[in-house]
């Protein structure tokens, strides 16, 4: 009863909070041990609201030789699956708001060959939450296998997920899938009449000034580049992801990972979506698409969150009992190179974290950095005063 009184006066306090003071101590700390743990061999962490940066700072070199460039906040990092949300969701509501796509169009309607029993009502609403039925990922090289004489790589691949079988019944579940990104990449690629890059480009990358950000980058852009494989396979600037490495022949973009981009590029990215859309008099999204990243999308019988392209925070260290309603929501996403993007609505606060976690391989999975920022800025934000120590428990 004392959380409920003490969120319910929190509340009524509203925007006259403060924002957040940072101690960049506590972050240098975080990152290095880290970096000392072989964790990643770099970092770039920036902390901001809607008007100002609040911290921003590289951390490391590319690799682990000491002889290797230092990172800085303009080294493209291989975004993985943050690729859905800044990339493909955001070319797909650029379309949607143009009036060239709606959330309950049938995919069917872009792509024949989802002419199909079993997937002619799915919906662009449906693979934006993982709520289609599709399994989670393919094996590349079973698709190659299959593939036809004369069809691309890319074509291949949209041909077997429209042929592969549903894991469960559209809408009665839900199942985080890579399937249904790179389905919805195409589907835009369809209808925009260009590649995905080409129109993020137009709309959303040069009015914002995101001048390093792309699914193909030139020779020396890759050499920036965090890499993510070491030894024999080096890769650097190349896409980690299997299935995006196989569909990225020169064209098509893989809608579930594939973009690189760095923290100076997604500082106006973030600041845009905080306010409402608008970054630097130029309105990339409405307010009510905004709105749909942080509203829940799966249907009321199935036991999750999932708001449009973007993950709806429910639980400390990234969400509070503050954070209800899309207004006050935190949304994030994640990437398993080691990226993550976290949006705070009710403190009016960003996180953008970058590494390259698996080089020289990704034989661990140790995400740390990312939960001890986040509860260091759960610490330090006034919004959360007083609650914290209730949700320490839960640490």
């Amino acid at each position: 009863m004392k959380l409920i009184l003490l969120i319910c006066a929190i509340l009524s306090a509203g925007c006259s909070v403060a924002s957040p003071t940072i101690d960049g101590g506590k972050i240098d700390a975080i990152v290095q041990e880290a970096i000392s743990k072989h964790v990643t061999p770099s970092a770039c962490v920036v902390i901001g609201t809607k008007d100002e940066v609040i911290f921003a700072k590289a951390y490391g070199h590319l690799t682990y030789d000491e002889d290797s460039p230092f990172a800085t906040l303009d080294t493209l990092y291989d975004m993985a699956s943050c690729s859905k949300a800044v990339g493909t969701t955001s070319a797909a509501m650029i379309l949607m708001q143009d009036g060239k796509l709606s959330l309950d169009d049938k995919v069917s309607k872009y792509l024949p060959q989802w002419n199909r029993d079993d997937k002619r009502d799915i919906t662009i609403r449906n693979l934006m939450a993982h709520t289609s039925g599709l399994p989670a990922y393919l094996n590349s090289g079973k698709v190659e296998e299959g593939r036809k004489p004369g069809e691309s790589k890319s074509d291949a691949l949209i041909r077997t997920i429209a042929e592969t079988p549903l894991a469960y019944k559209t809408n009665q579940g839900y199942r985080y899938a890579c399937l249904n990104f790179i389905t919805l990449a195409r589907v835009n690629e369809e209808i925009a009449g260009v590649c995905q890059e080409t129109l993020l480009r137009r709309r959303m990358f040069s009015p914002l000034g995101m001048r390093n950000s792309g699914y193909y980058l030139s020779e020396k852009k890759r050499s920036q580049a965090a890499p993510t494989i070491g030894g024999e396979h080096f890769r650097q600037g190349t896409v980690h992801d299997p299935l995006a490495d196989y569909y990225q022949t020169g064209y098509h973009c893989c809608g579930n990972a594939g973009l690189f981009t760095t923290a100076n590029d997604l500082i106006p990215f973030c600041r845009m979506i905080l306010s409402n859309g608008s970054f630097g008099g130029r309105q990339i999204f409405t307010p009510e698409t905004i709105d749909l990243f942080a509203t829940n999308q799966i249907p009321e019988a199935v036991d999750e969150v999932h708001g449009i392209g973007w993950g709806i925070s429910t639980r400390p260290p990234s969400a509070t009992p503050l954070n209800k309603g899309p207004q006050t929501a935190c949304f994030s996403h994640n990437g398993y190179t080691g990226t993550y993007i976290h949006f705070d609505r009710l403190a009016g606060t960003f996180l953008i974290v970058l590494t390259n976690r698996v080089y020289p391989d990704d034989s661990t999975s140790d995400y740390s950095i990312r939960r001890s920022l986040l509860w260091l800025m759960l610490e330090s934000d006034p919004h959360y005063k007083g609650i914290v120590e209730s949700l320490q428990t839960r640490r």
